[in-house]
């Protein structure tokens, strides 16, 4: 009010006295202006002198104040409330009422083109909450949040919040006849703005919400602790009353990046009590998301036995690259087992799928995939199941050819390893594998070969017996009523007959196929030979395994699966290879169908057949 004054009688006594020469001093104009800027400065100085006295705290920020954060009156803070505009804030309320007020307050470096403030407001000897402010760097208001809450009349109702560089995650919690929380989840734009992206009832959400509360008051968290949107459960059908947990916590966020500290946990689903723990904090369980972004964390299905006692749980991380030029994937693949009261990890970040490469951004580039599948073998070491490793090699190029067309051409490789308990962990070990690897061969067609009352499709000799396809021809235009068939067993089949041409096995029936083609395969060394028969009508669906050794034959399973490369059949595609007392059937193929022809076909990158103990069984990485 004094420059006021002071330019007012500069005014007066500029017009009521001045020279030509007097015309050149400063204006009444210039000189209010510049009592402005003055007055203008004074408040955004008490504002930056409130800002830079606060204490400041790092994010991201649990924020979780209540009246237990105080132990009395005296630890409350005098807050410059003018300074802070909170009156903007609450208009309603008056910051001279002794039981209103502001009692604390702290920074936080979210951007540095706005200031980030949070106040603690008490409301009432009842009601306390907490309010994130962005702020103008002149102090003005530009967008507010709350962020905690607490009231001690009834205790019915607590807010929480995780406040990190450009999110800002608020759980809004209610006691009534059971514990609802909603999760708002908000974003912190770049101008300061505060904009709600997803809202969220995690109660509903999860259905063994309460189960995964109990666990989360044993580790002593809260749900905005925690990556909500990776939690995982898994009940086991061998283990019905109990329940494995992945609790991923939260250590650090920002923008497009985060790390976890990693809880797995098993309990007892009648007391809700924690039985089994493990924890391993983001420097060494790779739970960390940045440019390689990690996408899921799944609990497999299957359970591992690795002993007569022991079984294993398996838990599988993917991540993503997120360079367009420089695409990267990865899949990776760790086991747990009890140890007394806690969880012990025996197998760690083992990788089951990757896949990288460089391309130009429109055609040309060159790839490479690997994709394991493991499987519990028959030999043990150090009182535990080796596991077998079969792995899938994927060279992919793509190029224009002389039309300026998108080409691209892959090539396969099958190998296999093996991984060794050490009698703390599991390793893989690629060398002193024995495995047999069979080839394909071609016995010699029979051609115009008959047998009474059977239509032959295909007719071999192979050691001095003959492996025929075909079907027993229709008695009265019916197979049903043939003596040989039934209505559950016909069509076409495999006969194998000895020198004298006598039947000595026949398959069963698998329906009027329009192809039924038998193809042969043998390692070396090995008198054991291996039929599949391809089958397909105006399409392939998989084959009939059959094994042929010392003069014997079975039929041990139908490999139900087909690759993508159109015209290219399973008995082009496949890979055979017995390991460990063990046969394994691979596909070199891009993509495989299983199922092939059914409603509940599916696509999958990658399986495989293992044939062990008389079963045959499909392997894949799904967990």
């Amino acid at each position: 009010m004094k420059i006021s004054y002071f330019a007012l009688f500069l005014i007066i006594f500029s017009c009521g006295s001045g020279t030509q020469k007097d015309k050149s001093t400063t204006g009444a104009v210039e000189l209010i202006d510049g009592a402005k800027e003055t007055i203008s400065t004074g408040v955004a100085t008490g504002f930056l002198e409130t800002i830079n006295s606060s204490k400041t705290k790092k994010l991201p920020q649990l924020e979780r104040t209540n009246f237990d954060s105080f132990t009395d009156e005296t630890e409350y803070a005098q807050i410059d409330v003018k300074s802070l505009k909170l009156g903007q804030v609450y208009p309603e309320r008056n910051f001279e009422d002794p039981n209103f007020r502001a009692i604390d307050m702290y920074t936080l470096p979210i951007r540095d083109d706005f200031h980030s403030v949070v106040v603690t407001v008490l409301k009432s000897e009842h009601e306390m909450e907490s309010i994130l402010i962005n702020y103008t760097t002149d102090g003005d208001i530009i967008d507010h949040e709350l962020v905690s809450y607490d009231e001690i009349a009834e205790s019915m109702s607590q807010v929480v919040s995780r406040i990190s560089e450009n999110r800002l995650t608020v759980n809004r919690i209610f006691w009534g006849n059971t514990k609802e929380v909603e999760q708002i989840e908000y974003e912190i734009r770049w101008d300061g703005t505060i904009e709600e992206v997803n809202t969220l009832s995690l109660n509903k959400f999860f259905t063994d919400f309460n189960l995964i509360d109990d666990v989360l008051t044993g580790l002593e968290l809260d749900w905005v602790q925690t990556k909500t949107s990776m939690i995982k459960t898994m009940v086991y059908p061998e283990n019905p009353n109990e329940t494995f947990l992945v609790i991923p916590e939260i250590v650090d966020e920002g923008e497009q990046y985060f790390e976890l500290n990693s809880h797995i946990i098993i309990t007892d689903n009648r007391t809700g009590k924690i039985t089994h723990d493990f924890f391993e904090s983001h420097q060494t369980n790779q739970w960390v998301s940045d440019a390689i972004e990690l996408r899921n964390i799944t609990i497999d299905t299957a359970q591992y036995p690795l002993s007569e006692l022991t079984k294993a749980y398996g838990i599988q991380v993917e991540y993503l690259g997120m360079s367009r030029v420089n695409p990267y994937s990865n899949q990776t693949w760790s086991l747990f087992i009890k140890s007394g009261d806690k969880l012990k990890k025996i197998l760690s970040n083992y990788s089951i799928k990757d896949f990288g490469g460089e391309w130009d951004g429109d055609c040309e580039g060159e790839f490479l995939s690997e994709e394991k599948i493991v499987f519990q073998g028959s030999n043990k070491t150090m009182g535990y199941f080796d596991f077998l490793v079969n792995k899938k090699i994927t060279e992919s190029k793509d190029y224009k050819n002389e039309d300026e067309e998108c080409q691209s051409e892959n090539s396969y490789h099958i190998k296999n390893s093996i991984l060794k308990f050490d009698g703390t962990k599991y390793n893989e070990v690629k060398d002193g594998l024995e495995a047999k690897s069979y080839a394909q061969i071609h016995p010699r067609k029979l051609t115009n070969f008959q047998i009474e009352q059977f239509e032959v499709e295909q007719a071999y000799e192979l050691n001095g017996q003959k492996i025929i396809t075909g079907n027993y021809k229709p008695e009265n235009g019916s197979h049903y009523t043939s003596s040989t068939e039934s209505q559950f067993d016909w069509g076409d089949r495999l006969l194998m007959l000895d020198s004298e041409n006598d039947v000595v096995f026949q398959s069963l029936g698998f329906g009027d196929l329009y192809l039924f083609e038998p193809h042969f395969y043998q390692a070396k060394a090995s008198n054991k030979i291996i039929i599949i028969c391809q089958k397909a009508f105006e399409y392939p669906f998989g084959g009939e395994v059959f094994i042929l050794e010392e003069s014997s034959i079975k039929h041990i399973g139908t490999l139900a699966i087909e690759g993508n490369e159109e015209g290219k059949y399973l008995t082009e595609r496949i890979d055979i290879q017995e390991i460990d007392n063990s046969l394994v059937f691979s596909l070199k193929s891009d993509q495989l169908t299983l199922k092939p022809g059914e409603e509940s076909s599916t696509q999958v990158s990658n399986a495989i057949y293992v044939y062990q103990g008389d079963q045959l069984i499909l392997k894949t990485n799904t967990p």
